[in-house]
């Protein structure tokens, strides 16, 4: 009985050493994965801000496109009033006229 009581804590001390051996392997998957996660997260954030630089610098070109876009309307306008002030006068009454009616159907 003796002889078996010693075997059997022999195996118990094995299974906790091999038990000690998973959970440090254990321990260094779990970091390895931390890590992995974690360099995936600073490659994901560096290509959304790249993607951020992009979509910024399409906008401002966009909006310089607009602004370029309103800057000659403004002067096309600017030479069509100078050659006719009195029939864009006449326009601007009109426009104001239709304006107040739909305005004040509105209100009603």
């Amino acid at each position: 009985m003796g002889n078996t009581l010693a075997t059997e804590g022999a195996g118990f001390k094995q299974d906790v050493r091999d038990l000690g051996q998973g959970v440090g392997a254990l321990k260094d998957d779990v970091r390895n994965l931390a890590q992995g996660a974690a360099s995936a997260a600073r490659s994901g954030a560096s290509e959304l801000g790249e993607s951020a630089k992009q979509v910024v610098a399409a906008a401002k070109d966009k909006l310089q496109g607009a602004k370029q876009a309103a800057a000659d309307a403004t002067d096309s306008l600017k030479d069509v009033v100078s050659r006719n002030p009195l029939a864009s006068i006449g326009i601007a009454v009109g426009v104001g006229v239709l304006v107040g009616a739909i305005v004040s159907r509105c209100r009603s």
